[in-house]
């Protein structure tokens, strides 16, 4: 039996992501030490810009969207109007929350309202950068850490100091590394559309292998940067990831075993 069509766009949309969000924010005010109270609204940014760029790069179907995930594709295209309006509530909640800390928060000027605009700049160059292997990689994973010690800066006053650019890296590389993971599942169409991405050059041995490594250092990063118990949040954010990622493969297989049984 298969999920509803909604749920599926849960999870093939990334939309889990959004929510995974969360703790990126708490590790991150751990690290820094700052207190999860004085975020307070800034919890929300990461997850309402991460939902508008998810849904809004997927509305924009590509040829090999159509190639590796077709029925997300048709749920796409179906739902096109509603995810429409609901991205398009996520980005003024957004752009408020940010007006609302710009206002109200000393040593904050319109200079981060500029700033909180860049990420929608690497969104519309996205397409373009997806041409180069692992340019995709890097601007996806600079955004991520970007938005997150962003959504922490704004929110909380927190000036830029050599721990937050140490966050910034660590984040970045996690998310490089969780990037070229998911390529691995893309390779066939990539190739197909002549995509070139690092996970087709390396193949999905060594891309793992990358992977992993990665991920660990940043773990091992954070420990060293902050301690423990920030580490074993990071950690559990890469296990609650990994367990979304299994529950969208299987339903992946379930939908393609579906497929092949329609059509013989």
């Amino acid at each position: 039996m298969h999920i509803s069509p909604i749920l599926y766009l849960f999870l093939q949309l990334n939309i889990w992501l959004c929510f995974t969000s969360l703790l990126m924010i708490l590790a991150t005010a751990s690290a820094l030490s700052i207190p999860i109270s004085s975020i307070g609204m800034g919890l929300l940014l990461p997850s309402l810009l991460f939902y508008f760029i998810y849904i809004e790069d997927r509305r924009n179907v590509s040829s090999e969207d159509r190639i590796n995930n077709p029925y997300r594709t048709h749920l796409v295209e179906q739902y096109r109007t509603p995810l429409l309006v609901t991205e398009i509530v996520a980005l003024c909640t957004y752009e408020l929350i940010l007006i609302f800390f710009i206002l109200s928060q000393s040593g904050i000027g319109p200079v981060y309202l500029v700033a909180g605009q860049l990420p929608f700049v690497v969104l519309a160059l996205y397409g373009r950068l997806k041409q180069y292997p692992t340019f995709d990689s890097i601007a996806v994973g600079s955004t991520w850490a970007f938005v997150i010690l962003f959504s922490v800066i704004v929110s909380s006053a927190q000036p830029v100091s050599v721990e937050v650019l140490k966050v910034f890296a660590a984040w970045f590389i996690i998310v490089f590394a969780g990037v070229e993971s998911r390529n691995i599942q893309d390779i066939e169409g990539d190739t197909q559309v002549e995509k070139a991405t690092l996970a087709s050059y390396l193949g999905r041995r060594k891309t793992k292998l990358l992977e992993v490594s990665l991920k660990a250092m940043a773990v091992l990063v954070f420990w060293l940067i902050a301690d423990i118990v920030t580490g074993i949040i990071v950690l559990l954010y890469l296990i609650l990831l990994q367990l979304f990622r299994f529950l969208t493969r299987r339903e992946d297989e379930l939908m393609s075993a579906k497929q092949e049984s329609l059509s013989d």
